[in-house]
């Protein structure tokens, strides 16, 4: 029930880490180089290169498709997010699940509430990596996996 779920997402002092190896959206993982990226996805709606910026330096390069967005620095996927229920988790997760089929999948992340969205994060400190769950109301309506740049 959902009662015994909160009451053991509260008991839950720190969320379980994530194997970097689950990182990933569509078949493209975290860390992938993005010509593999694009192999995997195909031709994408936009392709564009920009500089990083003075902070990071390198280039990112974002590949775009129909609910999916895929960015790359220096050649490796560091960041993608999608609201395509088509492009799954690497278990199988996708946008229209319900957050129980998350935490079935995940185990419990750590949780974070904002107006009507609720986020469930997933994170691999070893490398400063996350996949986080944007649900509105009991259903996933946007996946995120990121890797932090700095």
């Amino acid at each position: 029930t959902l009662a015994t779920l909160e009451t053991l997402l509260t008991a839950t002092e720190k969320p379980i880490a994530l194997n970097y190896s689950r990182m990933g959206i569509g078949g493209v993982r975290l860390g992938m180089s993005v010509e593999a990226a694009k192999r995997k996805l195909g031709k994408p709606q936009r392709d564009e290169t920009k500089p990083a910026g003075p902070a990071i330096g390198g280039k990112i390069r974002t590949l775009t498709y129909q609910g999916l967005t895929v960015a790359a620095w220096e050649g490796k996927v560091y960041s993608m997010s999608t609201t395509n229920p088509k492009f799954t988790t690497i278990d199988g997760v996708k946008v229209g699940d319900s957050k129980q089929k998350v935490i079935k999948t995940y185990g419990f992340g750590s949780q974070s509430v904002e107006g009507n969205v609720t986020r469930l994060t997933y994170s691999n400190d070893q490398k400063a990596s996350n996949l986080m769950f944007e649900l509105r109301g009991s259903r996933v309506q946007k996946i995120i996996c990121g890797t932090q740049l700095n």
